[in-house]
């Protein structure tokens, strides 16, 4: 917890018998007072902002649920001494823990490195554990109620949330974080112990990355995201990476327990102690034994579906954020509505009749494709959003025109890449690179990108105007992401958020694990890729991430079914 600094002359001096020495924090949920028992134990007293005087469903809702934190077993969490719904704002006392949140040792250090992300991973697993053992949801679990203590982490705040739902502090916005939420916290649907699961997958992606898997600009922005867009998972990988993937699934049945990630991550069978185990393997992960911190820089924001429109991209992202390398605003923004609103989107259903999907907080393109399978499926192009460097093209054609492999050939000044484009798995993407290729919009461009980052080796093209932020008169949705591998020799779209496809497409020359399944793949290289190296061995201007040195033309682009 934080250094505890004086009291105010409006404080508290004594609250359930305990002296209050300090002021530790204050939030939307309430304030954390430093506190001393009779025989000089410290603790941490919070009084709550609730007021539930007078509501006897709130008050009941606060005294079981607290009694049900009480029964938490002490494995990596802060054990609550006490709570009171009585009085004018109800307190609970629980242990103090002396170090800092995780929040706080992010933002002062950057990511954490492995082991001790691993060592992390285990030790909130256990508290989360031994928390839904006890039928107890947090339901705001998040790096700020995360905190390192002498003997490992350990979480607070568990049994707070659900009792605050039942009192006008909701209307303060006091529940839940959105960077944190589940999407059926964001829908306003009940949940369980899945969404803490879901929770701790946005918490161990912000350890890794120093930024939480959906974002952290505007509220609307991350709740269309939590819904709806990938996460971004950076440098998470192995195991590890795939646990934390699949608690981040939007659907709470698919995600693992506390449990089950637990037994993975100790490699021990169900019948272990776990809990015990959980601990023991935590216990030496604190604030004093971290290594020295690597040079970071946090990201300022993260790539999603709402940057202004047409937005240029920047010539040198801040490094460290991998996905802000494949960013072609190409296809203007996804629709969006403030999240209080309820808005509906007309999409085409199997039959191509329209029909209306209504959705709570954001009207958006589906995560998947219009098409309705392999050639001949219906594909869905809509308008780009106002602005940008619009070519207008018309659309392309509603029916998919190819079946299998189209091949294509890209003559540039410096020779001819040729390319195999798969439509049986991205059956739209083709069709609208085939249809561009016949209006012969790629004639004459240039590829504006090229990034010669050691993990993301990437030539970017396909944008008429040469700035990276040019398009077509229409965009369409992703395809097939969940099968998405980025080797030597991949072509896939660049976007600017989900369901944001133009134009722009990028050719990796190297293998790499950084990227989340964010971009549709839909080609391969099958010959050609030494122009492809020649322009990366020339640089870039700016160095590591901006315009090729080599200039490279595309001076005919042609495609034909197989």
């Amino acid at each position: 917890m934080a250094e505890p600094r004086p009291l105010r002359p409006n404080d508290p001096t004594e609250v359930g018998g305990y002296r209050l020495t300090g002021r530790v924090g204050e939030g939307a949920q309430g304030t954390v007072y430093l506190g001393e028992s009779d025989d000089g134990e410290r603790v941490a007293v919070k009084v709550l902002r609730a007021e539930i005087e007078g509501d006897e469903r709130a008050r009941t809702l606060f005294d079981r649920e607290l009694a049900a934190a009480r029964r938490v077993a002490p494995f990596c969490t802060a054990r609550v001494f006490a709570a009171e719904a009585g009085g004018e704002a109800p307190y609970i006392v629980s242990e103090y823990i002396d170090g800092p949140s995780l929040r706080e040792l992010v933002a002062g250090r950057g990511p954490m490195p492995e082991p001790e992300l691993r060592r992390l991973a285990i030790g909130t697993a256990t508290a989360l554990a031994a928390i839904h053992e006890a039928g107890v949801v947090h339901r705001d679990f998040k790096p700020a109620n995360v905190l390192l203590g002498p003997d490992g982490p350990k979480v607070i705040d568990f049994g707070v949330a659900r009792p605050l739902e039942a009192t006008s502090a909701t209307l303060t916005g006091a529940v839940g974080t959105p960077a944190y939420m589940a999407p059926e916290q964001v829908s306003g649907a009940a949940g369980g112990a899945p969404l803490d699961m879901f929770a701790w997958g946005c918490t161990m992606a912000y350890a890794a990355n120093g930024t939480p898997p959906f974002g952290v600009d505007t509220v609307p922005a991350i709740m269309h995201r939590v819904l709806y867009a990938p996460p971004a998972l950076g440098v998470l990988s192995g195991e590890l990476g795939a646990l934390v993937a699949a608690s981040l699934e939007k659907d709470p049945a698919r995600r693992p327990t506390a449990l089950q990630v637990l037994t993975r991550l100790l490699g021990t069978g169900p019948d272990g102690n776990l809990l015990a185990e959980g601990t023991s393997a935590a216990a030496t992960l604190t604030a004093a034994t971290l290594p020295p911190p690597a040079p970071f820089a946090p990201p300022a924001t993260m790539p999603g579906p709402v940057p202004p429109p047409f937005q240029t991209v920047p010539a040198a992202p801040p490094k460290g954020n991998k996905a802000l390398l494949i960013v072609g605003a190409v296809a203007g923004v996804v629709l969006l509505a403030a999240a209080t609103t309820t808005a509906a989107l007309l999409l085409k259903d199997d039959g191509g009749k329209p029909s209306a999907r209504h959705v709570t907080g954001a009207a958006v393109t589906p995560a998947t494709t219009g098409a309705r399978g392999a050639g001949g499926g219906r594909c869905t192009y809509l308008a780009p959003s106002s602005g940008g460097n619009v070519k207008d093209v018309g659309t392309p054609p509603p029916v998919a025109q190819a079946t299998g492999t189209v091949h294509a050939a890209m003559k540039t000044n410096l020779g001819t890449l040729n390319l195999d484009l798969d439509a049986a798995k991205a059956p739209c993407t083709v069709n609208s690179v085939m249809y561009l290729a016949g209006k012969k919009y790629f004639d004459g461009t240039h590829c504006h990108r090229l990034t010669t980052d050691a993990s993301l080796k990437v030539l970017q093209c396909g944008d008429p105007s040469g700035t990276g932020s040019g398009g077509p008169s229409y965009r369409f949705p992703d395809e097939n992401l969940g099968e998405a591998a980025y080797t030597r020799g991949t072509v896939a779209m660049a976007n600017a958020g989900p369901d944001t496809n133009g134009s722009q497409f990028f050719i990796l020359y190297g293998d790499t694990t950084s990227l989340p399944k964010s971009y549709t793949v839909f080609g391969h290289v099958t010959s050609g890729m030494g122009i492809v190296d020649k322009v990366a061995q020339a640089g870039a201007e700016p160095a590591q991430d901006g315009t090729p040195k080599l200039k490279v033309t595309i001076e005919r682009f042609t495609t034909s079914n197989a």
